[in-house]
């Protein structure tokens, strides 16, 4: 059975199950909209061993959209998307065939929602109807499962989490495994990665900031469980598309100097930060509103912010995010939670921020937890 955790009712009936008596090694593919992220890891014993990693930006390889329905670069053919993936597993050393792909926020639904209390039968027909009211597509076209978050019974009442895939998007990976020969383990929200490759030790609540490209996400964690995710239509490439035009500088030397300059307090940087802050305080005004929101109704509070994604290696970020939420802030490092060669530490840690949905993928079938 192959599984979108927790979406157990989803199955892959093709699959080929591999059994090896030989240690075993997964790849976690995360196909972001910038770029495409590897990671192989092997399980010795209780621990995940970084075999190989790899990332490849997707713009050379996605120029021609599908007909199909699906947005975002799920809207990207097939057979384009398979030569980005089989060029960055063949640049990357990849040699495993069993692999965990990432299903993007944007093309999913992660919600937290009250019911009455009810037998688990009852609940079972019940939660189906609430998701109309919360899922904008017909519920007959998603994948459903749900997850009892916590029961209060003096208010008779119960918080399930709620999580959905359109079929149509498990189908096109489903497809493009097939054509790169791949074993299909599971694909999972990529929200459920980053809570197991940066918030699976935390015992305080944490939200979790996803910078991506184009879109931010932030993830509200209490004990391993997601409490809350929203997305929002604010990306690091934005900052990156503003600064080009406003210094006429390339778009190149813009990503340069969001990690050379970023949000520096020297004063001869304040032109390029007078460009930088709002753009980035128009998404933390979003992100905030988030965490007051979730605060307001939760008895444990918000204690603490990890931030991921391209958008985390801008400079000055972490400083900024903790003066203005009054929280420790930290940037995730998704490999604390692998086995790899001391000098690798400095690079891992350059580009940890990238790797966040790919080695949590890597990591589900070796520590699902």
């Amino acid at each position: 059975m192959v599984t979108i955790p927790f979406l157990k009712k989803i199955q892959f009936p093709k699959l080929n199950f591999r059994f090896s008596f030989g240690p075993a090694s997964f790849v976690g593919i995360d196909i972001g909209s910038d770029s495409v992220k590897v990671v192989q890891l092997r399980k010795d014993r209780e621990r995940a061993v970084l075999e190989t990693y790899g990332e490849l930006k997707s713009a050379p390889y996605l120029q021609k959209r599908s007909s199909q329905g699906i947005g975002g670069f799920l809207g990207y053919k097939d057979e384009d998307l398979v030569d980005l993936l089989t060029d960055v597993l063949r640049e990357s050393n990849a040699t495993t065939k069993r692999a965990v792909f990432s299903i993007p926020s944007t093309s999913s639904f992660i919600i937290a929602i009250q019911l009455p209390a009810m037998a688990p039968n009852e609940l079972a027909s019940a939660i189906p109807f609430e998701a109309k009211k919360y899922i904008p597509i017909p519920v007959q076209e998603v994948a459903l499962d749900w997850q009892i978050l916590e029961e209060d019974a003096t208010e008779k009442r119960v918080l399930a989490l709620l999580a959905a895939v359109p079929h149509e998007v498990v189908a096109k990976y489903q497809r493009i495994a097939d054509a790169l020969q791949l074993d299909l383990e599971a694909v999972e929200i990529e929200s459920f990665s980053l809570v197991r490759s940066l918030a699976a030790t935390e015992r305080a609540v944490v939200a979790i900031i996803n910078w991506g490209a184009l879109v931010t996400t932030v993830t509200i964690v209490d004990q391993r469980r997601i409490r809350m995710n929203h997305n929002f239509g604010h990306g690091s490439r934005e900052v990156t598309t503003i600064l080009a035009q406003s210094l006429s500088v390339s778009p190149e030397r813009a990503e340069a100097m969001k990690r050379e300059v970023g949000l520096s307090e020297k004063p001869e940087e304040r032109e390029t930060v007078s460009i930088i802050g709002p753009i980035v305080d128009s998404t933390l005004s979003d992100v905030e509103r988030a965490i007051v929101t979730y605060n307001r109704r939760s008895k444990r509070k918000v204690e603490k912010i990890i931030l991921t994604g391209g958008g985390a290696s801008l400079a000055g970020l972490v400083n900024h995010v903790a003066r203005r939420f009054g929280l420790e802030t930290v940037i995730g490092n998704p490999f604390h939670r692998t086995v790899f060669p001391e000098f690798l530490q400095p690079l891992l840690k350059e580009i940890a921020p990238n790797f966040g949905v790919a080695v949590g993928l890597a990591l589900r079938p070796i520590t699902p937890s």
